[in-house]
């Protein structure tokens, strides 16, 4: 009968193999063609190679992400997140080591007009093997967490820096409009001055002195909104900083300037740069480390427990000790067991799927940037030729209603086309760096 159990115990450890101890190993493939045309075979590095710092060289900038980095509070919970998981790793090591619990107790007898004290001072001691991988388990699952938070808090400052970037540039923005529309502003009393006097020469009509009216209060009403779009949008910047809402030093429209090249490197690149496609594979390691442990709670759990001390009355005293072994099976577990076991597989096959979602989403996010920088500046050309255009126009038909050879509708005409077109080209330029800020994200920048 003891050789049977030996035996039998044998070919328990032998039966699992080495699915319940092996670690996990990434499997992880991009296909070629995932960001689309996009990418050149010969392109061995990437902008998202490149440092925020060398991209983005406004000093002005820069001093606002450092901040932001520094101060706000998403950042410092994710901070937090990272150090409990250190904890858990801590808690789950300890697994491998027994727990010790003292419990000293007194007691005091009387019989017989006699009594008598009893004193233990017992030390217990209480050790989960786990020769099945369930510690080694729980350990590398914790550490998988761990990793986890860590990227997740580089995601968090991924987005912040992003965030702040194109914030900063929405103000460069809305400060050059402003200026283009106050300038226009000029342009527009001037022009209502001279219908309002050839309203009084009697070559115009008072419609004509509404209408150039109508227009430039229009126009102011535009530079009430743009002021406070500024404001507005320096209070969104402020509440990434962790600061009260207050004006933003920034540069001048036109100081940014693009990289030469901006090369986006090989598909591979997205697992190591992307802290949300290295979180997608953390949790793919989670849950391989999850399926383990439901294949693991089907064999036995091994415990050793002692007992050591010295117990007696103040007369006596004794050593005393007791060491126990237990081997526990599941037996009438087994349908809870297989269904926690099928859940398991089911969260490591969702993981995967999610895995492979997020390679696609990532490199068409790189497509469609791409994509968008080099829109804006095929557009960029032929949005200059009409500025350039619309600004002869304007001239042309001033001159041409100071001389009363053109009526007032002509000058209204290309003073709102010329204006708009203006403003076309602030929005359009506005529009390729932040395709540029949302390209280097997308690549993995600002986690250098």
């Amino acid at each position: 009968m003891k050789r049977y159990i030996i035996v039998l115990f044998a070919g328990l450890l032998l039966l699992p193999g080495c699915n319940l101890y092996k670690k996990y190993e990434s499997s992880a493939t991009v296909q070629e063609n995932i960001m689309g045309e996009v990418v050149n075979p010969q392109d061995t590095t990437s902008i998202g190679d490149m440092g925020w710092r060398d991209v983005f060289k406004d000093p002005l900038l820069q001093r606002l992400i450092e901040t932001a980095l520094a101060n706000n509070t998403n950042v410092r919970t994710a901070q937090l997140t990272i150090e409990q998981a250190q904890n858990e790793v801590m808690s789950a090591k300890w697994g491998y080591a027994p727990t010790l619990s003292l419990g000293p107790s007194a007691s005091y007898n009387y019989q017989g007009g006699a009594g008598s004290y009893t004193v233990q001072v017992p030390v217990r001691a209480s050790w989960q093997l786990g020769i099945f991988g369930q510690n080694r388990s729980k350990v590398r699952s914790a550490k998988a967490r761990l990793a986890y938070d860590e990227d997740y808090r580089q995601a968090v400052q991924v987005e912040l820096a992003a965030n702040v970037a194109t914030l900063y540039y929405n103000l460069v923005m809305l400060d050059r409009q402003l200026e283009i529309s106050e300038a226009t502003e000029k342009l527009y009393q001037e022009s209502y001055n001279t219908t309002q006097a050839l309203f009084q020469a009697g070559l115009y009509n008072s419609p004509a002195v509404h209408e150039m009216q109508a227009s430039l209060e229009a126009l102011r009403a535009d530079i009430v909104s743009l002021r406070y779009g500024i404001a507005t949008t320096e209070a969104s910047l402020c509440l990434l900083l962790a600061e009260p809402p207050h004006h933003i030093e920034r540069s001048a429209f036109g100081a940014f300037e693009m990289p030469e090249q901006l090369h986006v490197g090989l598909p591979i690149r997205l697992l190591a740069a992307r802290p949300d496609v290295r979180m997608a594979e953390r949790n793919m390691e989670i849950a391989y480390y999850g399926t383990q442990q439901a294949r693991q709670s089907f064999y036995p759990s091994l415990s050793l427990d002692g007992l050591f001390g010295v117990a007696g009355t103040f007369s006596a005293v004794n050593i005393i000790g007791q060491a126990v072994g237990s081997l526990t099976q599941p037996i009438l577990q087994g349908g809870q067991l297989r269904a926690q076991l099928r859940n398991a597989k089911a969260e490591q096959e969702k993981a995967r799927l999610q895995f492979v979602q997020k390679l696609y989403d990532a490199g068409s996010e790189v497509y469609k940037y791409k994509r968008a920088i080099e829109t804006a500046e095929e557009k960029s050309s032929h949005i200059g030729i009409r500025v350039n255009a619309l600004q002869e126009a304007f001239a042309a038909t001033t001159e041409l209603m100071n001389n009363g050879s053109t009526t007032y509708l002509e000058v209204l005409t290309a003073q709102e086309s010329l204006l708009s077109a203006q403003l076309t080209q602030v929005e359009n330029q506005y529009e390729m760096v932040r395709a540029l800020i949302s390209l280097y994200t997308a690549l993995g920048g600002f986690g250098k």
